[in-house]
């Protein structure tokens, strides 16, 4: 079931009041449409902070009043990648998931292999070593994401 705005937590309100107007002006860059249904996508995305599928998400908006097809939640999430307000994680399945990535420190993912964990992690060591590596090519960063594979501990002390 879809979240009402009016429900929301105040960090994730303040984050959609913020992030819906950038979104609506990659829209219209892009020539497309500003809808209703793609707002209601971006609440529930900012709602959420978990690395969820699309399909999730897509049967969280499949009924009720806030009810968003299947193929509008995939395209709208697509297009909030491109604007930099989601990011995609694939697992060794290749099964994407998603985050979304407005107000939130850049950092790196690892993924165990047996239990499908998600461990988040950041050093500034890694950003730096990025940004030289860009400066050294020649090369400007729209971004970047690193994603370990592996056991987590639980699943080793399980072995």
């Amino acid at each position: 079931m879809g979240v009402h705005e009016e429900e929301l937590p105040e960090e994730v309100r303040e984050s959609v009041e913020e992030a819906w107007p950038l979104f609506v002006d990659f829209l219209k860059k892009k020539e497309a449409r500003v809808t209703q249904a793609r707002k209601i996508i971006l609440t529930q995305v900012f709602s959420r902070h978990d690395h969820f599928c699309a399909d999730d998400l897509a049967a969280e908006l499949s009924s009720g009043m806030n009810h968003v097809s299947r193929g509008t939640v995939y395209r709208t999430l697509a297009l909030m990648e491109e604007a930099g307000l989601v990011r995609v994680i694939r697992d060794t399945d290749v099964h994407a998931h998603y985050e979304h990535t407005f107000n939130h420190p850049n950092h790196e993912h690892m993924i165990c292999d047996t239990c499908g964990q998600f461990i988040e992690f950041s050093d500034d060591r890694i950003t730096a070593l990025v940004e030289e590596a860009c400066e050294r090519h020649h090369f400007a960063e729209r971004t970047h994401r690193i994603v370990v594979f592996g056991t987590c501990e639980q699943c080793m002390q399980k072995k």
